[in-house]
């Protein structure tokens, strides 16, 4: 029986490193963001996942193609807005823009893919959190509240889904090389300057998008009997603080 997933995020970083990953293992890929994606075998849907009115849309092409999806994974998701600030500082557009993207985008995706993933007989969903949850930094605090917000959706959203068979985890990433951060850095070079600091820094090196898709792989196997869990990737990085302190 033919596999559908939906990947939001899914035009670059570890949205589109899962995509490939499962279009190699003969899934079919509904690919959502804003911005196209250059895999055409992809089923790419241009869509604000922040937008109610877009996401319906999307769905709608999407029931043009199945009545069901097995795998949801939530990657998209913003760093900060237009710039990271205190919170005595933080305007209330940058605020807005960071929650409805992370945590609304999030929550509406969802919605509309529950329907689809009851059809299924493997429904799992895996949304995205970050270490900042357990380890917060200063000048981050809308990101941050998203990502605390997405670990409790997904608690309760797997207490939901519960009797329908559908599981439901959250992956928490540390540092990660992807280009999330790199609008906000725009020289090429201080960009790798940054990268490579942080491969330094983390004892067991800076976080790969294979090292996320592998624990995907794991979540979404069938007799895998995991659910409502936040299961961290952090490369030791945690511990190292709790060492220095």
């Amino acid at each position: 029986m033919k596999r559908y997933a939906i990947v939001t995020g899914v035009s670059s970083g570890i949205g589109k490193y899962i995509a490939e990953e499962f279009i190699k293992k003969g899934i079919e890929v509904f690919g959502i963001d804003i911005k196209k994606t250059s895999n055409s075998k992809v089923h790419f849907l241009k869509c604000d996942i922040s937008n109610e009115k877009n996401v319906v849309e999307a769905f709608n092409k999407i029931k043009q193609k199945t009545n069901y999806i097995d795998y949801l994974i939530n990657v998209a998701g913003i760093f900060c807005y237009k710039k990271r600030d205190y919170i005595k500082n933080i305007d209330k557009k940058e605020w807005d823009k960071v929650i409805n993207t992370n945590l609304t985008g999030t929550f509406l995706i969802t919605k509309e893919s529950i329907p689809l993933l009851e059809n299924s007989t493997n429904g799992n969903i895996i949304n995205l959190s970050s270490e900042q949850v357990v380890f917060p930094q200063v000048r981050s605090v809308p990101y941050v509240i998203t990502k605390a917000a997405i670990e409790m959706f997904s608690n309760v959203l797997s207490l939901e889904l519960l009797e329908n068979k559908i599981r439901v985890n959250t992956i928490a990433l540390a540092s990660t090389r992807t280009n999330f951060i790199k609008k906000y850095k725009k020289d090429p070079k201080v960009f790798k300057e940054i990268m490579e600091n942080t491969n330094k820094e983390m004892p067991f090196g800076i976080i790969e998008p294979e090292d996320v898709y592998n624990l995907v792989e794991y979540l979404i196997n069938e007799k895998n009997k995991i659910t409502g869990q936040t299961i961290l990737i952090d490369s030791g990085i945690l511990a190292k603080n709790k060492i220095k302190r």
